[in-house]
């Protein structure tokens, strides 16, 4: 059983945004193939299988920020059994807790992830970075915007550009 982690892609990398997933549970991974998309501050990227087998379990659904080491997927022989899920879950968390406090705003205002409603905006991490800077609200920015998908970089520059 191989546990898949978030790599380290870049020296300052911390955490990623899962993307697309190019396979589901079930399906056979050969070394190379694209696996997942992986979305971190300064770049999108598919991560390519390091190892070859079927894909048991996928750990980490689209759209969730994850840290680097976080593990995403399972990979092993068909047949094989799954590890138990509370030592995945809890090591996952210690690594989530850490990224918490890795994450929080480092200067300036915080941006404001969830609207008046209460429910999360989606945002790309640099969309999140630049209303953070500029103390935003992204509820505003997606209303602004007309969007119902993830919030771009150029989204919150236009919403800071229209505020001048």
């Amino acid at each position: 059983m191989n546990k898949i982690r978030i790599p380290k892609a870049a020296e300052n990398m911390e955490a990623a945004t899962i993307g697309e997933w190019h396979k589901q549970e079930g399906d056979s991974v050969e070394v190379g193939e694209p696996l997942v998309e992986l979305v971190t501050d300064k770049a999108q990227f598919d991560y390519e299988a390091e190892v070859s087998g079927t894909l048991l379990r996928i750990v980490a659904r689209s759209k969730s920020m994850v840290p680097v080491g976080y593990i995403i997927a399972l990979i092993g022989e068909a047949a094989e059994p799954l590890p138990d899920v509370a030592e995945i879950d809890a090591e996952n968390a210690a690594l989530a807790a850490q990224m918490r406090g890795v994450i929080a705003p480092r200067s300036g205002g915080t941006a404001k992830a969830a609207g008046a409603s209460g429910r999360r905006i989606p945002a790309r991490p640099a969309a999140r970075r630049l209303a953070r800077q500029h103390d935003i609200d992204l509820a505003d920015v997606a209303a602004a915007a007309g969007k119902k998908g993830p919030l771009t970089e150029d989204d919150v520059r236009r919403f800071i550009e229209s505020r001048l």
